[in-house]
């Protein structure tokens, strides 16, 4: 083929291309037609619809499992007002507190000797040690990231993320 005739369609196929990417976009842009307005010929009477009242989550309770390897999960995320079982599946006795050994002080903002009986259960330290087999739960109203640890083995910790 002569050089002209390569060129010319090129020039051809570029322009053919142009054009159709032009039509596209033209046709794209074109406001869509809107339906014609017709006049409502119904009789009965709307009634306006029912507000719900807004959905409130059910607290939700978790678990952590300690062994004589530490806290499973060793981070969890909660929502606020969720609650956490801590189970003591080890060897040895386990008091969950909150960080920072040995006073418990970050949820709270109290030391151990100050919140110690914890009575009302709101100062995240279960305040004792506690055999194998038993369970302790505690529900988190604030938010924020949480580390604890076991008082009687403190290298073993977590953290409880609340949102």
């Amino acid at each position: 083929m002569s050089r002209n005739l390569i060129i010319a369609i090129v020039i051809v196929v570029v322009l053919v291309g142009g054009y159709f990417l032009f039509q596209a976009n033209v046709a794209s842009q074109t406001p869509s037609q809107q339906p014609a307005v017709t006049e409502n010929t119904d009789t009965t009477t709307n009634t306006p619809p029912e507000t719900s009242e807004p959905v409130t989550e059910i607290p939700k309770t978790h678990e952590v499992i300690y062994t004589d390897s530490g806290y499973s999960p060793s981070s969890l995320t909660i929502k606020a007002g969720d609650t956490v079982t801590f189970k003591n599946q080890s060897s040895a006795q386990i008091w969950t507190g909150s960080a920072m050994h040995p006073v418990h002080a970050v949820y709270s903002g109290t030391t151990l000797q100050q919140h110690c009986p914890d009575v009302e259960n709101d100062d995240f330290d279960e305040c004792k040690g506690d055999a194998s087999g038993t369970s302790w739960s505690f529900t988190f109203n604030k938010t924020g990231s949480w580390g604890y640890h076991n008082h009687v083995n403190s290298s073993h910790f977590g953290k409880i993320i609340v949102q």
